[in-house]
């Protein structure tokens, strides 16, 4: 349903980005497929490179922007794609965006922005550049030599969250605010405020979508679930915790989750 380019970032970004993916619909007759993207913490730059308004955000009832930045989501959304549509996608670290721009990641939490009302007219010729390009290559090679210049030249001091992110992937999520409060040698308030300012999630939050994700990720590949061990197995407190927790972030129960996600949302890794 869709052609995925990926191409691995810059030795000088790869503390701050996942990946670049050029992303294009498939479909075999024109249309368009509503798709659900499940809560998760990744923010996304994106550039169209194909049609206008291919992508409409079913959600916040609004097509995305030609160059916007997007997420993380707290919550389900749905996006309608329609046939055309070809994006140009920068997957960011948590916190990675935060570290590049210094733009507090709360103004994009479950939303997409035009890039152009954040950087103004500098934004919008990064987007017309990219689209003159006649090789993914190209548009890659564009955006990192941009990406590389904002960070040789942004000086601002931010406080370093990597330890604490890494600790709650390693502990998929099932760790406490004291024990990252220690790791990290902040206060309670401190970690907390940088924290959401630089992911664009509260701390709980975040370590409650990567446990969701943990258990999502483990239910896609197991044939035969034991329901009664799996909440145990990811750090629930018991069934009916685990039970809510799935029905807030996935809008169903357990059981009834499809057991795959959408192909939308495998194409952009998030």
């Amino acid at each position: 349903m869709f052609k995925v380019q990926s191409f691995p970032p810059h030795r000088l970004l790869q503390d701050y980005i996942h990946a670049h993916l050029i992303l294009e619909s498939d479909f075999r007759e024109e249309g368009s497929r509503k798709m659900t993207i499940l809560p998760h913490i990744i923010q996304s730059l994106v550039f169209n490179l194909g049609p206008p308004d291919k992508v409409y955000d079913v959600t916040n009832k609004k097509y995305v922007a030609a160059n916007s930045i997007t997420g993380p989501n707290d919550m389900v959304c749905e996006r309608c794609i329609y046939a055309g549509m070809k994006n140009l996608v920068i997957n960011f670290k948590p916190g990675g965006w935060f570290k590049l721009f210094h733009i507090p990641a709360t103004n994009f939490t479950n939303k997409s922005v035009d890039l152009s009302v954040i950087g103004g007219s500098q934004m919008h010729e990064l987007g017309e550049h990219l689209r003159e390009c006649s090789s993914g290559e190209q548009q890659v090679a564009i955006l990192e030599a941009f990406l590389i210049g904002q960070l040789l030249t942004e000086k601002k001091y931010s406080i370093s969250l990597n330890e604490t992110i890494r600790l709650i992937y390693a502990a998929d999520g099932n760790i406490t605010i004291r024990q990252l409060e220690s790791a990290a040698y902040l206060t309670k308030r401190t970690l907390e405020r940088n924290f959401l300012e630089q992911t664009g999630l509260h701390l709980k939050t975040f370590c409650r979508i990567v446990r969701f994700r943990r258990t999502i990720e483990y239910m896609e590949k197991e044939k035969k679930i034991q329901w009664c061990l799996l909440a145990n197995r990811f750090g629930y407190s018991d069934q009916t915790h685990f039970i809510n927790e799935f029905r807030h972030f996935a809008g169903c129960l357990p059981h009834e989750y499809s057991g795959f996600r959408s192909s939308l949302e495998l194409a952009l890794g998030v």
